[in-house]
């Protein structure tokens, strides 16, 4: 990318401050548990810029930052050869590794890639066990983490693989630098010429953290103009959607600014434009045509339709991934349910309250085969895990369980009703 080296420190300075609000003296660990089980090597400089950013913000020192890479070629001969007791040590010993943090209250980094080709030609079945693996041992540390136990945050990870992928209409010299292009636009960097030296080497980080600071607080309000409306019900119409959730009495809507047990502030997902609860796991009705592709496991399920009565999907089709997706929807009793439903851009706009959050130009460019990108672009559902948080008193039938959690983009209008 010309002249990125600028750009790369503001995104990691965003990364460290806002993301993490990594606290002075505190350790580090940068992974991704989600497809890959490690972070690409493609993000190489990403953590490099990551690391000085740490250390300037008091990372005892490099010793105290630690890295779990992954190994995409060995990852698919895991599945290819269903060698499940390969992969079962080695998403065990990451699993160890990131409790091991949670417990002595590390910062956790999550850069995410999309590895969607990744699992290309393997048996649906073989794809569908191995994410249960990989599940089964970072479903409770996704809970804990949820929950508060210490400050995280997961952002993009941009690399050649995914570029190709998403700019496939691009000459192959153009991809990589318009993903970045992409990425820091959802960042909410500030626009700059990029045929100007001056202009990119003296971006100042100071601007990017004090937007997202209003970007958070706008947020903010909107969450509580929600709140203090106290709807009962949510409505989502579009072509292909007629879905009607009920929302428990003691529902929250949240946003990804959270705060850690310990009482630091954090966000959890950068970039972050939505607001969102949970439904009742028993109300969800009627019908919905997912947006957006979404990768499971490695693999691309595009498509999707859905079909819900009394909480649970009754039909599921798609274009591509049917299979996989059939076998998403059996991982556990929860996982056929709704865990979240969330409002983006101007289905979040809901009062007089200046609408500063729709998502910026990027949203509507591209199809991003990345959850963080996509589901900020455009209201969603998700199926699988709710959020304990978003109750203000417990409601045990109210909450599902899984050990999933799978954002559901969705063109749709938001109806709430009170």
């Amino acid at each position: 990318m010309t002249h990125s080296e600028p750009r790369l420190a503001a995104y990691a300075a965003v990364i460290v401050q806002v993301g993490l609000n990594l606290q002075p003296g505190q350790r580090l660990l940068i992974a991704e548990p989600y497809e890959l089980q490690g972070v690409s090597r493609s993000a190489e400089k990403l953590v490099a810029a990551v690391t000085n950013a740490a250390l300037a913000s008091g990372c005892p020192s490099p010793a105290a930052i630690e890295i779990i890479w992954g190994d995409p070629t060995r990852l698919r001969e895991f599945a290819a050869n269903k060698n499940w007791r390969g992969l079962t040590r080695l998403v065990a010993d990451n699993a160890t590794k990131m409790n091991d943090c949670v417990q002595r209250g590390d910062a956790i980094l999550f850069l995410l890639g999309s590895q969607s080709g990744l699992m290309e030609g393997i048996p649906p079945q073989q794809v569908a066990e191995a994410r249960a693996i990989c599940s089964s041992y970072f479903g409770g540390i996704a809970r804990q983490l949820m929950q508060g136990a210490t400050n995280w945050t997961a952002t993009p990870s941009p690399s050649p693989e995914w570029a190709d992928l998403v700019y496939a209409d691009l000459p192959p010299e153009q991809r990589m630098p318009a993903l970045w292009a992409a990425v820091f636009d959802a960042i909410r960097m500030p626009p700059c010429d990029a045929n100007s030296t001056a202009a990119v080497a003296t971006l100042p980080p100071t601007g990017i953290l004090t937007a997202w600071a209003t970007h958070l607080r706008t947020l903010q309000k909107h969450r509580d103009d929600l709140n203090t409306q106290r709807f009962k019900s949510l409505h989502y119409q579009g072509e292909g959607t007629d879905l009607t959730v009920t929302l428990p009495a003691e529902h929250l809507w949240c946003t990804a600014h959270l705060r850690s047990k310990a009482g630091f502030s954090f966000v959890a997902n950068l970039p972050t434009e939505e607001a969102f609860t949970l439904p009742h796991r028993d109300s969800a009705q009627g019908t919905v045509r997912v947006a957006r592709p979404i990768t499971f496991g490695g693999s691309v399920i595009d498509g999707i339709e859905l079909e819900f009565a009394r909480g649970c999907v009754v039909k599921a089709t798609a274009k591509t991934g049917e299979t996989l997706l059939h076998r998403l929807l059996e991982t556990d009793a929860g996982a056929c349910r709704l865990g979240e439903v969330a409002l983006v851009g101007e289905n979040l706009s809901r009062s007089e309250i200046p609408n500063e959050i729709l998502p910026p130009a990027w949203a509507k460019q591209r199809l991003f085969h990345h959850a963080l990108l996509d589901e900020n672009a455009c209201s969603h559902i998700a199926l699988g895990d709710s959020y304990g948080f978003c109750l203000s008193s417990p409601n045990p039938s109210a909450l599902n369980h899984s050990l999933i959690h799978i954002d559901l983009p969705i063109a749709a209008k938001a109806n709430l009703r009170t």
